[in-house]
């Protein structure tokens, strides 16, 4: 027994090789273990410490300290406020004598929302990377940048710098090199800008208040000088006085253009006559090189015609201060008459409409819109052979009159109406007359406001007409239509086609005339004389129409995502064979692909079949196995949108048949060669004036004025 307890004593008295339960820990237990035990028998005799070179104390460092200075504006007060504080920095710095000055920095009259346009502050972060540079101070957070990203990625920037550049706010008292500086002056970078944002705000709102109350913003202008006149309530106002010298080149710029000349023999002639554009070079002498942008911009203003349209450009970001054109993003404010004209405003708008034409290849004088006002054919519009100078409005107009629908001078409209956005109508600005202008089946809610403004009750019958058409309709495939034998025409929002049968119908044409009635909802192609002003090759495609494309998308309500096919009908009277499309009777086809979900992305190697985790299951509280879902609904859904680009859209159904067209004329006298008569004048100025003109303008040509550079012409406009 005493053996035994000696025995179990001795193995009692041994160090322990492994905990109890060592051998139930896990692999990364152990591991851990091991590493304790390894840091306990190192001791770090054999280490030998390198110390790091001491820095250089502050208080014994010069350090090459630069200024920086920013105004926003150009103020009297503010050039007084910049110009104190380069000389309060020159002054302190240079006193300091632990500082070096290594300049002053100045951006004057640019906004803080963005860094990337002000010269100053890039040159002086140039310098900085450069190592010119220890420091920074600036007089606020907000003069050094308004925008949160730009300051806290410049200071980062700096602070990350070797050596570092420590940037020092004066009206904070923040030092970027301190420590609490990062969050101190994330809260200020982010206060600076939302006051940014606040200030862009209370502009707009400010020029909202003044536009709506014809204050109009007015810069100085090629043809004008701002001059001083009292307002009639003790104070004094600006606003555009004719220029003679240079309103003369105005008007023989608006002359040569409606009388057939070009934008760029106009830039041409002028820039040979050295007449100052209004801007300046860079070296700071007068411009005289004349762009053909520039004169289309200067052609394009409606102040010339005595209007002003605010707020063309507007800036969606208060940051970047990038102007963008105003497509109905904003408010716009117009007003005919504002000031003195320089050119007639039919003078104007002819002008518009040819440049407008000239977009789409045209070249020449002013083409006049001709309208047949007898016989059968009374309505149709007969279509330029450019068919950008007039828009659906016109066209619509200028039949409703023919007509009989409305009781207007379209002659007296089409010199005298406000065309204030390159020859287009503001929208909401002239009466499209409302319900008049329909003249079609009417949908119900169309029928119960014209009931409404008649007086009519909503069950008493009307003389609609067409009270065999559909109320609910259906999109027919196009495969469903013959284009093999039937003649079609064929349009999409970029040019029109007619069919190979169509070419076939009028034998031995080699130009013909387009007809188009809006009101009546038809096109009619008929046989043309080559000298007719509006003749066309008669070609089976006219990709170049996009113009009278959108006129016809524009009266049938057509979407832009489909083609549609019109068959047609031939007709014959006075000895003219025509061809007659009713654009109520078409068949619409998504003219797009059909956009096919993306499949998910399959690494190299792997096929969809082996990716077992790309699988969902789902498993029920009474069934072992796991059941697989599949996301049919959405399967479901993408095959009905499909169906929908090919069949669920509204429009009418196709039965092969014609409307016919001159209801109350007898066949015999449909009189299909009536010639359409032009509805307002060529707008073509003598050619005397115009030389007149010339010679003023090299009796006196305009000089720059000595305000400086201003915008209204060749390249500055």
């Amino acid at each position: 027994m005493d053996d035994v307890r000696h025995v179990a004593e001795e193995r009692a008295a041994r160090p322990k090789e492994a905990p109890v339960g060592a051998g139930f820990e896990s692999e990364r237990q152990r591991e851990k273990n091991a590493l304790v035990r390894q840091l306990e028998t190192q001791d770090g005799t054999n280490v030998h410490k390198i110390a790091a070179a001491a820095a250089a104390p502050e208080e014994d460092r010069v350090l090459r300290v630069a200024a920086y200075c920013r105004v926003s504006t150009d103020d009297i007060d503010q050039k007084l406020s910049i110009h104190l504080q380069i000389q309060q920095y020159m002054k302190r710095i240079k006193e300091n004598p632990n500082w070096k000055y290594a300049g002053c920095y100045v951006d004057d009259g640019f906004s803080g929302t963005n860094t990337a346009h002000r010269q100053g502050f890039q040159k002086l972060m140039k310098d900085a990377m450069d190592g010119k540079i220890d420091m920074i101070i600036t007089k606020a957070v907000s003069r050094f940048a308004r925008n949160l990203m730009d300051c806290i990625g410049w200071v980062e920037a700096l602070q990350n710098h070797d050596p570092p550049v420590r940037v020092f706010f004066e009206q904070e008292n923040l030092d970027t090199m301190s420590q609490t500086s990062g969050i101190i002056l994330f809260v200020l970078a982010m206060v600076a800008q939302e006051e940014s944002h606040m200030k862009s705000e209370a502009i707009l709102l400010s020029l909202e208040w003044r536009f709506s109350r014809g204050r109009f913003l007015t810069p100085r202008l090629f043809g004008y000088d701002k001059v001083e006149v009292p307002d009639g309530f003790g104070g004094k106002k600006k606003i555009l006085s004719i220029n003679e010298n240079e309103a003369r080149v105005v008007r023989w710029m608006y002359s040569t253009l409606v009388n057939g000349g070009s934008p760029e023999e106009i830039a041409e002639t002028l820039t040979e006559m050295a007449i100052p554009t209004g801007g300046r070079r860079k070296d700071g002498t007068l411009n005289t090189h004349w762009t053909p942008h520039g004169v289309v911009a200067l052609l394009r203003n409606e102040k010339h015609c005595g209007d002003v349209l605010a707020r063309k450009t507007y800036t969606p970001n208060y940051k970047d201060h990038k102007a963008k054109r105003n497509n109905g993003k904003k408010n716009k404010y117009y007003q005919p008459d504002h000031h003195e004209a320089i050119v007639a405003r039919a003078t104007w708008n002819a002008a518009q409409r040819i440049l407008n034409s000239r977009r789409f290849g045209h070249e020449g004088t002013y083409l006049p819109m001709r309208l047949i006002n007898h016989g059968a054919l009374t309505g149709y519009i007969s279509m330029n052979r450019t068919w950008a100078g007039f828009d659906q409005e016109d066209y619509y107009r200028a039949c409703q009159i023919a007509m009989g629908l409305l009781d207007e001078d379209p002659r007296a409209d089409l010199g005298t109406e406000y065309l204030p956005e390159g020859g287009r109508r503001i929208g909401g600005f002239i009466d499209d007359h409302g319900i008049a202008r329909i003249a079609r089946d009417l949908t119900a809610a169309e029928q119960e406001i014209r009931d409404e403004l008649e007086g009519r009750a909503p069950e008493e019958p009307d003389c609609r007409g067409g009270g065999d058409t559909e109320k609910t309709f259906q999109v027919v495939s196009g495969d469903m239509f013959s284009r093999v034998h039937d003649p079609v025409l064929r349009v999409t929002t970029s040019g029109i086609t007619f069919s190979r049968s169509c070419a076939d119908r009028l034998p031995g044409t080699d130009t013909v005339e387009l007809l188009f009635n809006p009101v009546e909802r038809m096109l009619i192609v008929r046989p043309c004389a080559p000298s007719h002003p509006n003749a066309v090759p008669w070609d089976a495609k006219y990709k170049g129409a996009a113009p009278l494309c959108r006129v016809l998308y524009e009266t049938m309500g057509w979407e832009p995502d489909y083609s549609f096919r019109v068959p047609c009908r031939t007709v014959c009277g006075s000895g003219v064979t025509a061809l007659v499309f009713d654009l109520d009777n078409y068949v619409g086809r998504a003219s797009v692909k059909k956009e096919e979900p993306s499949a998910p992305e399959t690494p190299a190697g792997e096929t969809p079949a082996e990716r077992e985790d790309a699988k969902s299951y789902y498993y029920p509280p009474d069934e072992e196995e796991p059941q697989e879902i599949k996301d049919i609904e959405e399967k479901f859904r993408l095959a009905v949108e499909a169906n929908k680009r090919l069949f669920g859209r509204p429009v009418f159904q196709t039965d092969g048949s014609v409307r016919s067209f001159g209801a109350d004329v007898p066949p015999d006298e449909w009189d299909l060669d009536a010639e359409a008569a032009p509805l307002d004048i060529t707008h073509t100025i003598d050619g005397d004036a115009v030389e007149h003109l010339m010679h003023g303008i090299r009796q006196a040509p305009p000089v720059l004025r000595r305000s400086g550079a201003y915008p209204g012409a060749g390249e500055g406009v």
